[in-house]
């Protein structure tokens, strides 16, 4: 990364998310980057304060809309003297695009668009009327990136004018490889047996993550694989109801240990995935993939695992039920095809190098 180049990033929290994980790992790798957060408190704050990266606070408690919000951005922006503005999902992009129209700001400016086909019906009408609001300004920033081909068409097809292009999540495949202690320490901290396949799903309570499909496709797989495990990861999986054979964590600050404990990542999105960072760095971990053909999980996954379609329990009960019926051999082989795909494919090494060549390319112009 270019070290000169000062860049913002303004983004909702510091949250655990794919979105989240990936600005971390990006500004982990140029410390003359800052982010601004509008809501404090996210699990990632410790981890960016002890590598010194600056974080500031806009505090929204209510809306976005909010014009000491605005006020407070303004000020930040103006103190910090940023070369590049990079903004991380809609609500950071229209904040930023509305308080550029009231001060006729000309800092180049990047919008981060990392869902695709989303479903507003889910969600307050906000969500809606802040999306509508991005696509009605979308001619503002310079460029937008996208993390995933199915995402640029989405935006493109409902409206959104400029630059779209993809640049696809970079997994730190040395932090998310299989590690045999954190396997050990994890399952003994758990009862889990040593030879039990562990199925994982790693995401936030959420109508797009569905894990509704999920928790009776399992209920049916416990009843013919009595050892499954399934253990659930993100903001408010605490809550689930508990049933046999299952655990929920809830939000995770040390997920690599998570994943080495486990032998399958699934993904059961219903909407909405772009890029699925957890589906990768999964299987960076050695873990066979089943996911949704949602976003560009298909071409994620490749032929490593397999890919359902969304909303159905019987097809992901006969995904999973096919890999626990593999014998090991075969099992063990398609965990190394999974991990060999992330090496090849999503490093973090090319994420790095695009948004470098990006930065570049918007100052020189």
């Amino acid at each position: 990364m270019n070290k000169e180049i000062k860049v913002l990033h303004i983004i909702a929290s510091l949250g655990q998310g794919g979105a989240e994980r990936q600005l971390v790992e990006l500004v982990k790798h140029n410390k003359n980057h800052a982010i601004c957060q509008l809501i404090p408190g996210g699990v990632y704050e410790k981890e960016l304060k002890k590598k010194k990266i600056i974080i500031f606070d806009l505090k929204l408690k209510k809306s976005i809309f909010d014009c000491f919000g605005l006020y407070r951005l303004y000020k930040i922006i103006k103190y910090y003297k940023p070369d590049i503005i990079n903004t991380w999902m809609y609500h950071s992009c229209l904040l930023e695009v509305i308080l550029r129209k009231i001060t006729f700001s000309n800092i180049p400016l990047i919008w981060g668009l990392r869902c695709s086909n989303m479903e507003t019906s889910y969600y307050s009408k906000i969500l809606k009327l802040v999306i509508n609001g991005c696509k009605y300004f979308s001619e503002t920033p310079n460029i937008i990136i996208n993390n995933s081909v199915v995402g640029m068409n989405f935006h493109n097809s409902i409206g959104f004018k400029n630059n779209n292009i993809v640049i696809f999540n970079g997994i730190d495949t040395k932090k998310f490889s299989l590690n045999n202690q954190f396997r050990n320490q994890f399952r003994n901290q758990f009862n889990i047996a040593k030879d039990a396949k562990v199925l994982l799903c790693v995401g936030r309570v959420d109508p797009m993550k569905d894990h509704d499909t999920l928790l009776e496709a399992f209920k049916k797989i416990k009843k013919k694989f009595s050892s499954s495990v399934l253990i659930l990861a993100g903001l408010g999986t605490e809550n689930i109801n508990k049933t046999n054979g299952l655990i929920s964590l809830g939000d995770c600050q040390y997920i690599d240990h998570v994943y080495s404990a486990c032998d399958i990542i699934i993904s059961s999105s219903a909407f909405g995935e772009g890029f699925s960072n957890a589906l990768a760095e999964g299987m960076s971990s050695s873990l066979i993939p089943i996911a949704t053909d949602v976003g560009d999980a298909k071409h994620i996954v490749g032929n490593t695992g397999k890919i359902i379609n969304p909303k159905n329990v019987i097809e992901l009960y006969n995904a999973i039920k096919d890999l626990l019926e593999l014998d090991e051999q075969n099992f063990f082989a398609n965990k190394i095809l999974a991990k060999n795909r992330i090496n090849k494919n999503f490093n973090q090494l090319k994420m790095l190098n695009s948004y470098d060549e990006i930065y570049n390319k918007l100052l020189e112009e």
